[in-house]
């Protein structure tokens, strides 16, 4: 089976990047499929995670960087063009290996893959809850008002209406995100997998919380650092670790500064050695808005972590098994969620319980189980 997984480019380390990157070579290593990946833009920057030989990589070298130089009409001019010869790339390197299957992601490029004209079954992965797509710079939603906002609004209302109507499936990872496709004339539902199952799980005596993502509002780090210092009053030896980069930076430092946190609450850049960071840690907590899934928990999970997480939307809530591999909190309730991080302190034998059956029950995340989801879904398209 010819499979063609088209993103705009696999520069930065991402969720979404890495999850792209683990499921072409599998598909490609393991199950045997003739898998290409297309970017849009890739450029010189090298693929940030490493890409099976078997998978054949093609960039279409659109510089979609060269518009920002201008002023506004010569941008938009600019932009114009880029898009059709982006669509022109495309056009002919999927006639010339002519796929079975074509995956995409509902970003932007989605467009031009709706329009397509070819046999292949066209594939829409929803990776960030769709009700919670229309973002700005710092990630929070969009308030209406504005034309730019009203354009941003009907821009993405239309290229969903688009992907609804043109897509053979489109594939969310939540069962509550799925409810939000209703247009949708086939809805999948396929979680994220992780790799990240360590043979040897943390110990969960360090006094130490974990918490990772980018540095933005969606991620809500500030909620976390008020809750901590509900929890630094109660445990002043326990620290609270954040790996993550972005927008709320210089915002999260005053902030820790004015709690008095300084030296309690330490921002880490994101590492490429998270495994370990994960395996020094006690507990994972996640303070999050609203997710698209929350990758990140199952890879805590897979190091033996017990998880703290807002009931937010979506994802948590079917990933935790509340009170049984970590809690589930009212979103936004940070005396609770300060509450259930003191009883994960207070009691070690339940941490490390809750350690042991996150490991165990993140396994359904794992590879083999999650793969054959897709495997069985490729065939049932192109029987």
């Amino acid at each position: 089976m010819k499979i063609i997984y088209i993103y705009d480019n696999i520069a930065q380390i991402g969720g979404v990047e890495r999850i792209f990157v683990d499921k072409m070579n599998y598909l490609a290593d393991k199950l045997h499929h003739e898998v290409y990946l297309i970017t849009s833009s890739q450029g010189n920057h090298p693929i940030s995670f490493p890409l099976s030989p078997h998978v054949r990589h093609i960039d279409l070298d659109i510089r979609y960087h060269m518009q920002y130089q201008y002023r506004l009409l010569k941008r938009l001019w600019l932009k114009f063009k880029l898009n059709r010869l982006c669509k022109r790339h495309l056009k002919k390197e999927i006639d010339k290996i002519d796929p079975d299957i074509i995956v995409c992601t509902t970003t932007d490029l989605s467009t031009e893959v709706c329009k397509l004209r070819c046999r292949a079954k066209k594939v829409f992965e929803s990776h960030s809850a769709k009700d919670y797509t229309r973002l700005t710079q710092d990630f929070k939603k969009v308030k209406p008002g504005l034309l730019k906002d009203l354009r941003n609004k009907y821009n993405t209302h239309k290229r969903f209406l688009l992907i609804e109507r043109c897509s053979d499936v489109v594939v969310t990872l939540t069962q509550e995100d799925a409810k939000s496709w209703k247009n949708a004339s086939n809805v999948h539902v396929i979680p994220n997998m992780t790799q990240i199952i360590m043979p040897q799980s943390s110990t969960c005596e360090k006094p130490r919380v974990i918490a990772v993502g980018r540095l933005t509002y969606q991620k809500g780090f500030d909620r976390l650092i008020n809750v901590w210092g509900i929890v630094h009053k109660q445990y002043p030896d326990w620290r609270l670790d954040i790996f993550g980069e972005g927008f709320y930076n210089d915002t999260l430092y005053r902030q820790i500064k004015e709690m008095s946190l300084e030296g309690i609450v330490t921002i880490h850049p994101f590492t490429s050695n998270i495994l370990q960071e994960y395996s020094n840690s006690s507990i994972f907590a996640l303070s999050s808005n609203y997710e698209g899934f929350g990758l990140v928990l199952i890879e805590a999970m897979g190091c033996g972590l017990p998880c703290v997480s807002f009931d937010c939307p979506n994802g948590p809530s079917e990933i935790i098994k509340h009170k049984e591999d970590g809690f589930l909190i009212k979103n936004g309730d940070i005396q609770g969620f300060a509450e259930a991080l003191c009883h994960l302190i207070t009691n070690e034998k339940t941490r490390k319980e809750f350690g042991k059956r996150a490991r165990q029950n993140v396994m359904r995340y794992a590879p083999e189980n999650v793969m054959p989801q897709w495997e069985l879904l490729f065939n049932q398209l192109t029987q």
